[in-house]
């Protein structure tokens, strides 16, 4: 491992509160994702609505269905209105859906709410760790972008608590209460228009560079040369704004940006390709199936009392976000991603394979305690090995691969990707776990061998160098300096042989 300090030193304590800030779409995102997954197992929920599996399917996958209607959206707001602007109408599309939610009196109203909330969280899904992305020290940026991952978990641990607490009241109120709570998340998010910055990748972009100065001195520490020479070697901070400025300007003026084009062009189909793979796979490894149901594996495990069904929930929720926590602080930064993503895959294979065991042999079987005990402990575990991993690994990775001429294109197309297979997964884990039984864990083993394959044999590399430095692990022109002191080698430019880490 690399050793690095925990905070970044260059990054403001305003950047800290920006990158924190748009957390509360991470929130959102984690409460509104995992509240169904608590609420299914209520009382009422099944009295008023009567869903059979497939209509149960239908209500979980119309709202990932609704995410990748918004991924695709978020396009042209991302490119339009910026990053700040797309998570303000995202926010406000989010209490809408939420309210619909909440006030649902039939199957039919429900289902469209449920729409409605996940078309809001498809636009804000990938601005957010965009945003992180563009504002981030290159060194940290794993750290920024994986808090997005954190409150993400959050924000479903916080769903799994308000279930269970709920739970032991009766009626209607367990189910409003618990839907209509995040409604507080969707508010707040509204606030970002006006606490947090445009940004400076974007400001640039778009031709507004005294403004994305102004920003990049707020987002950061002023680290200016105390050297007396006469020829002081410029600071940390207009070092990396040069690189943005010179790189963001050649790619606007020398590469296109329509879809078409874009997918002409090799190092940007590989960039796609390799984005849309690693979103497919974060989903695909079986997290998704699990948050949605696991209630129900836990049932198949032996439990039949509807409060431990429920806590144990809850624990998942718990150990999540606290390996998260380990991840951010000890591996995201120091581990280089290939290594992160390869051996979180093997280790879900391993854990999947085993919890797969005690279903088969032992499941339905709910007098033998220590059998399901240890078949519960393995399926939490796969949680934890997930949050040590992919969780903030896939969000990062997915940031980092894109040029900002098409960060929000490339996002969006692969963000869409993992919301149709969460829509796949979300309508058929159910009938699968109820029509085949362990038998469906089958598919979860196979796909994380593969993914493992795919991550050795087709990831570049990308930790610790700027947005701007990634063009050239695909080959692409790279026209400014390193901020490590090299040279570039690509292309005629601006002589930038001065460049050095000046704090």
């Amino acid at each position: 491992m690399v050793s690095l300090p925990f905070l970044p030193p260059s990054a403001s304590g305003y950047c800290y509160f920006s990158a924190l800030y748009v957390c509360i779409g991470s929130l959102l995102w984690g409460y509104d994702s995992g509240v169904f997954s608590t609420a299914q197992a209520q009382t009422y929920f099944t009295y008023k609505f009567h869903p059979s599996p497939a209509v149960l399917g239908g209500i979980i996958s119309i709202y990932t269905a609704g995410g990748a209607i918004g991924c695709l959206l978020s396009v042209p707001l991302g490119d339009r209105i910026g990053r700040r602007g797309t998570l303000g109408v995202g926010a406000i599309i989010a209490i809408i859906g939420t309210a619909l939610q909440t006030a649902a009196q039939e199957v039919v109203m429900l289902v469209f709410g449920r729409l409605v909330a996940g078309l809001a969280i498809g636009i804000i899904y990938f601005a957010i760790p965009m945003f992180q992305s563009e504002i981030a020290p290159a060194t940290h940026r794993g750290l920024f972008v994986g808090l997005h991952a954190q409150f993400v978990g959050v924000g479903y641990m916080l769903s799994n608590w308000v279930g269970y607490g709920v739970s032991f009241s009766e009626g209607e109120l367990p189910y409003r209460l618990s839907v209509g709570l995040q409604i507080l998340w969707a508010i707040f998010l509204s606030g970002s228009i006006f606490l947090i910055p445009e940004s400076p990748r974007y400001l640039i972009k778009k031709g507004r560079t005294e403004e994305a100065e102004i920003v990049m001195r707020r987002l950061r520490k002023s680290t200016s040369s105390q050297s007396t020479s006469p020829s002081p070697s410029p600071s940390h901070q207009n070092i990396e704004l040069e690189q943005m400025k010179s790189q963001i300007r050649w790619e606007s003026e020398n590469e296109e940006t329509a879809l078409l084009a874009i997918l002409r062009k090799p190092s940007y189909r590989r960039r796609i390709f390799l984005a849309s793979g690693v979103q497919i796979a974060q989903q695909i490894c079986g997290i998704s199936a699990i948050n949605y149901y696991q209630t129900t594996m836990y049932r198949s495990l032996g439990i039949r009392d509807n409060h431990t069904v429920l806590l144990l929930a809850g624990i998942w929720g718990i150990t999540g976000p606290l390996a998260n926590i380990f991840c951010l602080a000890f591996i995201i930064d120091r581990v280089n991603r290939r290594t992160l993503l390869f051996w979180g895959s093997v280790g879900m294979t391993v854990d999947i394979i085993i919890v797969q065991v005690f279903v088969a042999v032992y499941g339905g079987e709910p007098d033998n305690k220590i059998a399901n005990a240890f078949g519960i402990f393995f399926l939490i575990l796969f949680g934890i090995i997930f949050s040590l991993s992919w969780n903030s690994g896939s969000p990062v990775y997915t940031t980092e691969v894109f040029p900002t001429q098409i960060r929000a294109l490339g996002g969006g197309i692969a963000t869409f990707w993992s919301f149709v297979v969460q829509v796949v997964l979300a309508q058929a884990s159910p009938v699968g776990l109820g029509n085949v039984g362990w038998r469906y864990y089958f598919f979860f083993i196979a796909c994380n061998l593969a993914i493992a394959v795919g991550v050795y044999v087709f990831l570049p590399e990308t930790k610790g160098k700027t947005l701007e430095e990634i063009s050239e692990i695909f080959g692409d022109v790279f026209v400014a300096g390193h901020m490590d002191g090299r040279e570039k080698t690509r292309e005629e430019g601006v002589n930038v042989s001065w460049l050095q880490l000046g704090c």
